[in-house]
C-alpha cells in the first residue's frame, strides 16, 4: 500500500513539474498539458510502470520547454530521462519525415518502454490527424517498425485500430 501513495505522489509531482515548466517556458501551440496527462492516464489504466507513465507525462518538455534533461533526472532518475529524451526529437534532424524517422528508431533501440509511450502519444495525436496524409503515413510506419517488439500490448493494438480508422482509402 506504500508502494502505491510512494508511485502516486512522485506521479503527481511529474503532473507539477509539466504545468510549471509549460507555463514558464512552454512553445507547443496544442494542449500540451492534457495530451501529456491523456497518454499518462491510458498507460496507467494497462497497468505500465511508475517510470513509464512519468515518463509519458514528460515526454514532450525536452522539445517545448527549457527544461534540460539533467533537472528531469534529479527529480525523477535516469529511467524517466533516457525515456523522455527516446521520445524528443533530435534537435540536429531537418525535415519533418527525417525527424519522425530517426524519432522512431531512437524510441525502438530504447526499447518496449519507450515504443509504448510513443504508441500512447501517436494514439492520442491521433485524433488531430483528419485525412493529413503526411500524419497517416508516419503512424503507419510508427506501426511497422514497432510491431515486431509491441504486437501483443494493447497500446500497439489500440493504435492499430485507430490506423485502420483514419488511414485514407
Amino acid at each position: 500500500m506504500m508502494r502505491i501513495y510512494e508511485d502516486n505522489k512522485l506521479i503527481e509531482e511529474a503532473i507539477k513539474f509539466l504545468v510549471t515548466s509549460i507555463e514558464k517556458s512552454g512553445k507547443n501551440q496544442k494542449p500540451v498539458i492534457l495530451h501529456s496527462i491523456r497518454v499518462a492516464i491510458h498507460l496507467d489504466k494497462l497497468g505500465y510502470a511508475r517510470d513509464v507513465i512519468i515518463g509519458a507525462i514528460l515526454h514532450d518538455l525536452l522539445e517545448d520547454t527549457g527544461v534540460v534533461k539533467e533537472e528531469i533526472n534529479s527529480k525523477f532518475g535516469e529511467r524517466v530521462v533516457e525515456l523522455v529524451e527516446a521520445n524528443s526529437f533530435d534537435e540536429d534532424t531537418t525535415g519533418k519525415t527525417e525527424q519522425y524517422m530517426k524519432l522512431f528508431e531512437k524510441c525502438k533501440k530504447a526499447g518496449k518502454d519507450a515504443l509504448v509511450i510513443k504508441a500512447a502519444d501517436i494514439l492520442d495525436n491521433s485524433n488531430y490527424y483528419n485525412g493529413n496524409e503526411q500524419l497517416i503515413e508516419k503512424m503507419r510506419y510508427f506501426i511497422e517498425i514497432s510491431e515486431d517488439t509491441l504486437k501483443g500490448e494493447k497500446v500497439w493494438k489500440d493504435l492499430e485500430a485507430q490506423y485502420e480508422r483514419v488511414k485514407l482509402p
